[in-house]
C-alpha cells in the first residue's frame, strides 16, 4: 500500500476515535483544578500591602500564579475587575466615579494607575447592580483581563457544589461553591447566584466581611483561566454570598462597550468568553 494512503488511513482512524470519546465533565474539572490548588496554601493575594497603591504577591497564595489575577483591581474602595484592556466592571450600587485612581498588580509586582474617564449603569430597566467603566488608557499586556462565561454556561454543569472563589476587601481570596444558579433579587438584579461556603477547602473558605467587599471579584477555574462570573453584592449570613450573573447580561455589557465610546480603540473592544466545547 502507498505509504501516504496508509497515513492518511491512520490520521482518519485516530480522529474517529479521538471524536468518540467522552466530553469531560465541566464540574469535575473545576473540582479537581481547586483540589490540586488548596493543600497547605494561603487565600492571602498579598504579603505586602502599601497604601493601596503598591502590592508584592503572596508566592503561597493557592491562585497566585493564575494570570488574571492582575486583572483585579488591589487598591482602596469599591471592586472593579478589567474585561477588555479598555474596560473594568463592579457593583453599581458602590462603585468610583469619574477621575478615580485604579490600581492593578502583574505578576512582577509592578503597579499599572489607571483612571477612569466614563461609566454606566447596566439595564437598568431590569436590574443588573453591573457597573461598567472605561479606562483613560489601555492596559499593557502584564495584565490579562478576565473572560466571562458564555450564555447558559449551566447547561454544562452535571453536578452540584460547582466551586468558586470570591476576593473580600483584605485582599484573600476564598473558596465557595454555587448554591442556587438562578438567584434573582428584586430590586437589584433579575439574573444572579447564590454561593455558599466551600465543601472541598474547608481551611480557604471565603470570609465575608459585610462593608466593602462589594463588587469584588467571583471567579471559577476552567482550563487553567480564571473566569469571571459575578461580583459580590449581598453577603446574608452563615458564610453565604450573592451577585449577579455577568454571562446573563454579557449582550448588554457588549452593548455598553459600545455606548460608552472615548475613542475608536476602546469601542472596538469584544468581550472574551471561555470556550467550553471540551465539556459535555
Amino acid at each position: 500500500m502507498n505509504l501516504g494512503i496508509l497515513f492518511q488511513c491512520c490520521l482518519s482512524l485516530a480522529s474517529a476515535v479521538l471524536s468518540h470519546l467522552p466530553a469531560e465533565d465541566l464540574t469535575d474539572q473545576v473540582r479537581a483544578n481547586v483540589e490540586t490548588r488548596t493543600k497547605g496554601t494561603s487565600p492571602q493575594l498579598f504579603t505586602t500591602f502599601t497604601d493601596g497603591t503598591r502590592f508584592v504577591r503572596n508566592p503561597r497564595c493557592w491562585l497566585n500564579d493564575m494570570k488574571g489575577l492582575s486583572a483585579v483591581h488591589a487598591g482602596y474602595g469599591p471592586g472593579a475587575t478589567a474585561i477588555t484592556p479598555w474596560h473594568v466592571i463592579g457593583a453599581n450600587h458602590w462603585k468610583h466615579e469619574s477621575g478615580a485612581k485604579l490600581y492593578f498588580c502583574d505578576l512582577q509586582n509592578h503597579s499599572i494607575v489607571r483612571c477612569v474617564v466614563a461609566s454606566m449603569e447596566i439595564r437598568p430597566d431590569i436590574k443588573s447592580d453591573i457597573w461598567l467603566a472605561v479606562l483613560d488608557q489601555r492596559l499593557p499586556v502584564s495584565i490579562t483581563p478576565m473572560p466571562l462565561m458564555p450564555p447558559a454556561w449551566t447547561n454544562y454543569v452535571r453536578h452540584s457544589r460547582f466551586p468558586v472563589a470570591a476576593l473580600n476587601k483584605n485582599n484573600e481570596f476564598g473558596a465557595g461553591e454555587v448554591l442556587t444558579f438562578r438567584q434573582p433579587v428584586s430590586g437589584w438584579y433579575l439574573y444572579g447566584y447564590l454561593y455558599q461556603p466551600s465543601s472541598l477547602a474547608p481551611t480557604l473558605q471565603f470570609a465575608p466581611l459585610q462593608g466593602g467587599d462589594s463588587g469584588r471579584p467571583i471567579v471559577t477555574l476552567v482550563n487553567g483561566n480564571l473566569v469571571l462570573l459575578g461580583h459580590l453584592t449581598f453577603e446574608p449570613g452563615k458564610g453565604r454570598f450573592a451577585g449577579p450573573d455577568y454571562s446573563a447580561y454579557s449582550a448588554d455589557i457588549q452593548s455598553g462597550i459600545r455606548k460608552l465610546g472615548t475613542n475608536n480603540a476602546a469601542t472596538a473592544q469584544n468581550l472574551r468568553t471561555i470556550d467550553l466545547s471540551d465539556f459535555k
